[in-house]
């Protein structure tokens, strides 16, 4: 039987690893190995490998940590040769920044093997890879079973029904949130008929906006809007978890970040795959968070050293176990989802199953004047909080999408 190993068997076997490639000699001076982090993942390394010196041999792990994203990509936005990392952790949206130049691509071999191709083709750009994905950055519905019952709802058709017969008795605020912002409401656009771009046949169509579709049209005024067609109060995206968590809104969707302070507010919640709109299941974004490495490393003289930290942990079936059982964020390596046991991480691998992959190089593109997430703001703002004439909202969004999607389209 194959013995499985712990953190500890990782640092034993990076070590055997390190002892067959560029080992600094016993007079070496120790280098030190710089990663960043957010607010979230940050804490996280440090506990795991800040310090540590045996993962890649002859090398010291400093990690570094920003208050938030937001700060963590502000610092990166600004980074230069003396001030940047070795080791970039975040979004997959990060592998962007290859075209500039400020990451340098990888050579992972055999670890790709447990990786999906979708996990891969997020860490790369232009046919090169240049970093390794470590976990799965997706949503699921989560319902409080308090308010709503212990089985999950089974279509959208449903929870708008049980939102409109409960408004009044439950003293409900909405129906469902997108607790994470515009980004968390695809599921939804793709429930009720609309979406992005065109995902019906097996290969997307990047250049067909489905947004103004007319069964998305159709939908939002039979189901999202009253006679007068103003807001019915069921979809709720902005600052809308804390009346969630409080249970005055029954559905929501996030991602396993939020489901700490949920369980810590007490709310007894299950979680699903985003239902379709009388049935099945819906599309949420499916992205990854990643490892990346920087073409600092290089200037630091630590690329090698680097590159084996990219490998001997953040991409290894141990590291990734580890990363899983101080986050409860699914893993992205398939050998280390094979050993979760905890049934949110479960829901949420079992929900993305059902995603549709998050291209951020269309939906970051503002040939149109916005981009796709600032675009769903406008539009969300004016049809749901000003009343604004839905089709003629939704054409508009659609029309600047269109000239986001086919300048962006034509790169990728």
């Amino acid at each position: 039987m194959k013995k499985k190993l712990g953190l500890v068997g990782i640092v034993a076997s990076a070590a055997l690893v390190g002892s067959t490639l560029l080992v600094p000699s016993a007079n070496a001076a120790q280098r030190t190995l710089i990663v960043w982090a957010d607010d979230q993942r940050g804490p996280q390394l440090t506990t795991l490998i800040g310090g540590n010196t045996s993962i890649v041999p002859g090398y010291k792990i400093q990690v570094k940590f920003f208050s938030s994203l937001s700060a963590l990509q502000d610092a990166w936005s600004k980074a230069s040769a003396a001030s940047g990392p070795d080791v970039l952790t975040g979004p997959a949206s990060f592998v962007l920044d290859a075209k500039s130049g400020k990451l340098a691509s990888i050579q992972p071999g055999s670890a790709n093997q447990a990786f999906s191709k979708g996990a891969i083709s997020a860490m790369s750009y232009a046919g090169k890879q240049y970093g390794v994905a470590l976990d799965i950055d997706t949503t699921a519905l989560v319902y409080n079973k308090t308010l709503f019952g212990s089985a999950a709802p089974t279509s959208l058709v449903q929870m708008v029904n049980f939102y409109n017969t409960n408004k009044a008795s439950k003293g409900l605020v909405g129906g469902v949130c997108a607790a994470d912002g515009t980004w968390g409401t695809q599921a939804l656009l793709n429930g009720f008929g609309g979406g992005a771009w065109d995902i019906s046949k097996s290969k997307p169509n990047y250049n067909k906006v489905v947004l103004n579709s007319s069964a998305f049209i159709s939908n939002v005024k039979k189901y999202l809007l009253d006679s007068s067609g103003k807001s019915t109060g069921f979809f709720q995206w902005d600052s809308c978890n804390a009346a969630f968590t409080a249970g005055k809104i029954p559905f929501a969707i996030t991602g396993a970040w939020n489901y700490g302070g949920y369980t810590k507010a007490g709310l007894s919640f299950g979680l699903s795959a985003i239902p379709g709109l009388n049935g099945g299941t819906a599309a949420q974004w499916v992205n990854y968070s990643g490892a990346f490495l920087t073409s600092y490393a290089a200037t630091h003289g630590v690329s090698i050293g680097a590159r084996q930290l990219l490998l001997n942990f953040f991409a290894s079936t141990d590291g990734q176990v580890a990363m899983y059982k101080a986050s409860t964020r699914p893993p992205a390596n398939a050998q280390a989802i094979a050993q979760v046991t905890d049934p949110l991480t479960l829901g949420v691998a079992t929900a993305a199953q059902s995603g549709t992959p998050q291209v951020d190089g269309l939906l970051n593109d503002k040939a149109g004047g916005t981009n796709w997430y600032d675009t769903l703001s406008a539009l969300y703002t004016a049809i749901f909080t000003q009343g604004k004439d839905a089709a003629s909202s939704l054409n508009a969004a659609a029309a600047i999408e269109q000239k986001d999607f086919d300048d962006a389209a034509a790169s990728l």
